[in-house]
C-alpha cells in the first residue's frame, strides 16, 4: 500500500528529473559548441603565433646548415683539410679567413666555429672554446664517429654542436663543426615565449636536448606531442634538428568560467523545478493522494464507495470509478461463476482419463492375465501363476489408488512390476533395462505415465521378435535444474514415416481433441492430454522413430520435489 501511495510522487519526481537531465544535457550541448568555438579561435591564435616563431628559429637554426653546406663545398676548405703537414694546415688558414668573413654573415649565433682533418689538427674561426677542449670534443667526434649533431660539456659550459663533414672525391677528409652555447639557445627561448604556457624546445634526433620547460628535457619528439593538446613542430632543412613548440592548459581558464557558468545554471534550473513541484503538489498531488487513499480503503474492505474529495475537478473522477467499480464487481461474479464451470469440465476431463488409463489394466489386461495364471496352473507352474497373482494385485491396487502425484521411484518400481508380467506373459521376447536413480525419491511425476509406453514397445514393437533376437527396452531419466526428462528407448519394428507424422500432429493437437480411450498410440495421446492440463504446452511427449530402427520417446516434465 506504501508502494501505491508513493507511486504517482516518484513518477512526478522521476519526470523532473528527465526534465532536468535534458535541460543540463541541451546546456551541456551549448557548453561544448561554444567552448569548441573559443578553443578553434585560441588555437588558431597560438598556431599564428606559433607558426611566427617556429619561422623565426627556423631562420637561426638553418643558418648552420647554409653556411656548413657552402663551407664544405669550398675549394680553400677542402684543400686546408688536404694539407700534408700541420705546418701546412696553419698556413692555409690565414688564406681562408677572408672566405669565411664573405660566408658568415651573423656571428651572433654561431661563434664557436671549428675546422679539422683526422690528423689531428684544427683551425678555431670564433669562439673562447680552449685548445684542451677543442681536443677533447676531437676525440668525442672520433671515437663515437659522430656525423650529424653532437652535445658535450667544454670549459663549464654546455654546447649543441652542428657538424658536417668535408669530402673530396667521395673520400670523408675533415669537419665543420659549429657549437651554440646551450645557455644562448635557452635565453632565445626566453625571449621568444609570449605567454608562461607556451614550451619551445629543440630536438636532436627524436630526443629534446634544449627547452624552456625542465620537465621536457630528455623526452623523446613523440612522447612529449602525445601528452600535449596543442603543438607546432617543425624539422629545420636537412639538419638533425627539429623545433617543437606547444602549449599547456591553454584553454583551463575557459573551461573553469564554463563549468561555474554551467554550476550556476545548474543550481538556478533546481530551484525553478523545486518551485514547481511545490506549488503542483498543494494545487494537485495532494487531492490525487486524498483519491488514492479512498481506493485503498476500498481494496481493504473499509468502504463499499469512495467518498467524494469536495473538491469539483476530483469529483467527477471519484463518481466515474464508483460506477466503475460496480460493473466491475458484477463481472467478476460472471467470472467467477464461468471459472467454476470450466473447473469442473476440467475435473471431470481428468477424471475420464484416469479412468480411461485405469481400464487399460482393470479390464483387458487383467482378463489376459488371469488367463495365463490358469494356463500356468492348469499346466503345474504354480510358482509362476502365484508370481503374476501378487504382480497383479499389485497393479490393480496401484492403478486405483486415489492420488493422482507418486514419486518417481514408486512409478519406476511399479514399472518393474508390469516388466515382469509381461515377461511371463510374452515369454522370450524382450529383455528391460530400467535405471532408477537414487534422486527419483525426491521427484514427484503423474501417475501411470511410463506403462502405456512400455505396453506400445512390448505388443507393436517386438512383435516380431523372438528368441534368438530379444527386443530391448532401456529407462532411464536425465534431471536439469528444472526440468526431468524420462527416456523410453527400444530397438523394435519403429514406425513407418507417415504414420509417425499422423501420431505427432495427434500429440501437438491433443489438448483440443475429446477424451480417447484403447490401446496402442491413443494411450499415449492420453498421456500428452494429461500433461498438457497439469504443466503446460511447454512439457509433454516427443516421439523419434524410424522403420525397422526403433524408437524413442521422451517425456518432458518440470522438475517437481515433494511436499512443494
Amino acid at each position: 500500500m506504501k508502494d501505491k501511495k508513493k507511486s504517482l510522487m516518484r513518477e512526478l519526481k522521476g519526470t523532473i528529473f528527465l526534465l532536468s537531465t535534458a535541460m543540463l544535457a541541451m546546456w551541456f550541448l551549448f557548453y561544448a559548441y561554444m567552448h569548441n568555438i573559443l578553443k578553434s579561435y585560441i588555437t588558431e591564435n597560438m598556431e599564428q603565433a606559433s607558426a611566427e616563431i617556429i619561422n623565426e628559429l627556423d631562420k637561426t637554426f638553418l643558418q648552420l646548415e647554409e653556411v656548413s653546406f657552402a663551407l664544405a663545398k669550398d675549394d680553400e676548405i677542402i684543400s686546408l683539410m688536404k694539407s700534408d703537414s700541420s705546418l701546412e694546415f696553419h698556413n692555409r688558414t690565414n688564406e681562408i679567413e677572408h672566405i669565411l668573413e664573405q660566408v658568415i654573415v651573423d656571428k651572433s649565433f654561431m661563434d664557436n666555429i671549428v675546422f679539422l682533418n683526422y690528423s689531428g689538427d684544427f683551425y678555431r674561426y670564433s669562439g673562447n672554446i680552449s685548445n684542451i677542449g677543442i681536443s677533447r670534443m676531437t676525440n668525442i667526434l672520433t671515437k663515437n664517429k659522430i656525423t650529424k649533431h653532437i652535445q658535450l660539456q667544454l670549459d663549464d659550459s654546455r654546447y649543441i654542436g652542428y657538424v658536417t663533414n668535408i669530402y673530396f672525391e667521395q673520400e670523408d677528409i675533415g669537419k665543420i663543426v659549429m657549437l651554440m652555447d646551450e645557455t644562448d639557445i635557452y635565453r632565445l627561448f626566453s625571449q621568444l615565449a609570449k605567454t608562461e604556457s607556451m614550451k619551445i624546445a629543440l630536438a636532436a634526433e627524436g630526443e629534446i636536448i634544449v627547452t624552456n620547460d625542465e620537465v621536457m628535457l630528455g623526452k623523446s619528439m613523440s612522447e612529449q606531442t602525445s601528452q600535449t593538446k596543442y603543438y607546432l613542430t617543425k624539422r629545420v632543412g636537412f639538419t638533425p634538428f627539429e623545433l617543437l613548440i606547444s602549449y599547456e592548459n591553454a584553454d583551463r581558464k575557459i573551461s573553469l568560467v564554463f563549468l561555474i557558468a554551467m554550476s550556476m545554471m545548474a543550481m538556478l534550473l533546481l530551484l525553478i523545478l523545486r518551485v514547481f513541484l511545490h506549488f503542483w503538489r498543494g494545487k494537485f498531488f495532494i487531492p490525487l493522494q486524498t483519491v488514492i487513499l479512498e481506493v485503498e480503503s476500498f481494496e481493504s474492505g473499509k468502504e463499499e464507495i469512495l467518498m467524494l474529495t469536495g473538491m469539483e475537478h476530483f469529483d467527477g473522477l471519484i463518481r466515474g470509478i464508483n460506477n466503475m467499480i460496480e460493473r466491475i464487481e458484477l463481472k467478476e461474479k460472471e467470472v467467477y461463476e464461468a471459472t467454476y464451470f470450466l473447473q469442473e469440465a476440467e475435473i471431470r476431463k481428468q477424471k475420464a482419463l484416469i479412468v480411461s488409463l485405469k481400464k487399460q489394466i482393470s479390464a483387458h489386461f487383467t482378463v489376459n492375465v488371469l488367463n495365463i495364471i490358469k494356463a500356468l496352473s492348469a499346466s503345474g507352474e504354480n510358482e509362476k501363476a502365484g508370481l503374476l497373482c501378487d504382480g497383479l494385485s499389485f497393479l490393480l491396487r496401484y492403478a486405483n489408488a486415489g492420488d493422482h502425484f507418486i514419486s518417481g521411484m514408486d512409478e519406476f518400481f511399479v514399472l518393474e512390476k508390469y516388466v515382469d508380467i509381461m515377461k511371463i506373459r510374452y515369454p522370450n521376447r524382450f529383455e528391460a533395462e530400467i535405471e532408477m536413480e537414487d534422486n527419483l525419491e525426491e521427484i514427484e511425476i503423474p501417475r501411470m505415465l511410463l506403462q502405456p509406453i512400455i505396453e506400445n514397445s512390448i505388443i507393436h514393437g517386438f512383435s516380431n521378435k523372438n528368441e534368438s533376437e530379444k527386443g530391448l527396452i532401456h529407462v532411464y531419466c536425465d534431471m536439469e535444474s528444472s526440468t526431468l526428462r524420462i527416456i523410453i528407448e527400444d530397438d523394435g519394428e519403429g514406425i513407418d514415416e507417415e504414420e509417425l507424422i499422423n501420431i505427432q500432429e495427434q500429440l501437438r493437437k491433443a489438448e483440443e481433441d475429446d477424451p480417447i480411450e484403447g490401446l496402442s498410440h491413443i494411450a499415449i495421446i492420453n498421456i500428452q492430454r494429461r500433461i498438457f492440463s497439469y504443466f503446460g504446452k511447454e512439457y509433454g511427449l516427443t516421439i523419434e522413430s524410424a522403420k525397422k530402427q526403433g524408437t524413442t520417446v521422451t517425456i518432458k516434465l518440470p522438475l517437481k520435489h515433494r511436499g512443494f
